[in-house]
Order: structure tokens, then sequence, then C-alpha cells
């Protein structure tokens, strides 16, 4: 038997089998374009064209499967880590046709989990439930990305127990540690207000406001498609005249990025 393949542009091969009274073989997997970044760094946009906006930075050697090449221009669709899809300007890149055995190893970690997109973004928000002090506790954290390794966050909670009702205010800095992992550890430090509103029968916090401080940090688990887990730990402080006491929160919830 003899084979002759061709290739078409960029994307794909056809093999054409010349043979008598045999069929030819089909190939278990098709090779997949990849494009490598080969320049120090090129934008990726929201279309085929310097005029469309920009949506994240592609560095040396990152690597991205090619969907399509546009019909004008020499601009490339691709799919980022996190699944979603860009445009890149073909000049900054190579392309190259592996397998789909060769791209993801046969691993589960590219295949579910992606860097959050910290880089990209400024401004994140956090919904996390758990428990503070052995009450239920919900909190919503907005954060300003000011870089991706750093930002400033501000914090509104409350909690409800046996003890009361307790409300937070807050704001601080948080710092990502390896935020250009899918996996990615914070820690925070702040403080703010608290309110309480005990029970008659506990002497937790006195009925009033109370200052406080807090630090903890946690872990972002970054999945495709920009979905984010947020777990963490926090200590708390409350100063009341002459004496202060002590909680810990627990807790965990999603987060989204702009």
């Amino acid at each position: 038997m003899i084979c002759r393949v061709l290739k078409y542009g960029f994307f794909g091969s056809l093999a054409l089998s010349l043979s008598t009274g045999a069929h030819a073989e089909t190939p278990s997997s098709s090779p997949t374009l990849y494009a490598r970044v080969i320049v120090e760094s090129a934008a990726m946009r929201s279309g085929p064209g310097p005029g469309f906006r920009q949506i994240g930075l592609a560095s040396r050697g990152d690597v991205f499967e090619v969907i399509q090449r546009a019909t004008e221009g020499y601009w490339f669709q691709v799919r980022r880590q996190d699944g979603t899809v860009a445009w890149i300007m073909g000049d900054a890149v190579y392309n190259h046709e592996v397998g789909e055995g060769e791209a993801t190893g046969g691993r589960l970690w590219p295949r579910l989990f992606a860097p959050p997109p910290i880089p990209d973004a400024t401004v994140e928000i956090a919904i996390t439930f758990g428990v503070l002090g052995g009450g239920g506790f919900m909190a919503i954290r907005p954060t300003v990305m000011l870089r991706p390794e750093f930002g400033f966050e501000a914090t509104a909670g409350a909690s409800v127990s046996r003890a009361g009702r307790l409300l937070l205010g807050g704001a601080g800095g948080v710092v990502n540690i390896f935020p250009d992992s899918p996996v990615v550890p914070y820690v925070v430090v702040g403080g703010g207000v608290a309110v309480s509103d005990p029970n008659a029968d506990t002497f937790l916090l006195e009925s009033g406001s109370v200052a406080m401080l807090y630090g903890g940090g946690g872990l972002r688990f970054g999945f495709r498609y920009r979905l984010t887990l947020r777990i963490e730990a926090r200590a708390y402080a409350f100063f009341e005249p002459n004496r202060y006491s002590a909680q810990e929160e627990f807790s965990g919830g999603l987060t989204v990025f702009f």
C-alpha cells in the first residue's frame, strides 16, 4: 500500500491512500494545531484586529490550541488555559501540530484546572459561607486588584448564633502568592468595625460597636472557563474597654473576576 499525505494550509492533514483491494487505516487521533508565542509578549484581543479590546497578555513560551484563522489579516483564534477564547497576531506565534496525547500528556490537570484570571482582572468579588465563632457566617468581599500580586479588599459579613448577631465591616490588603498558578495561596490582613447584638443570656460581646482586627489566608482553586473556588480561614480580635475577645472564621465559596 502506498500512502501520500497532503497538508492543507495550517489545519490538519489529509491522507490519500492508493491501494489495490485494501482499505486505508484511520489514525486513532488526528493532530491538533497549536501556537507557541515566540515574542516577549503579545496582546490577546476579543476580535481579529488591533482595534478590538485587549483581554489578556501572552508571554514567550505560552502555548495555545488554535481554533481558526481569521478570514482577513494574519490573526488566529486560540483557546486559553481557562477554556475561553481570544485572538492573537500570527506574527507573534509559531504554529505546530501535535496529537491530543502529546498536548495533555493524558493528565487530568490541564483538562480540569486552569490559572484563575488574576493577571487580567481589575476586580474580584467573592461570596463565602461558613462559621464564625460557632455561628453561621456569610460574607461578600470585593477586591480591587492593584497588581496580580496585591489587592485592596473590603469585607461585609454577618454571623448569627445562639449568642446573638454580629455584623462586620472592614478593609485590608490581599497578597497573592503565585498568581499564575492553578492553585493560588493568599494572605489577608485588615481591620474595621463590628456591631454586636447579643442575646440577653450571653456576655460574649457587649451590645454596640467595637473595633476589630483580622488576619488569615486561604487558597483559590482555578478551573476552566473562569470558575474559581475559594477557601479560607481568618482570626479576629474584637476590642472592648479593658478587654478583647477572639473568634475564628472558616469559610468557602465562589469568586468571579472582572
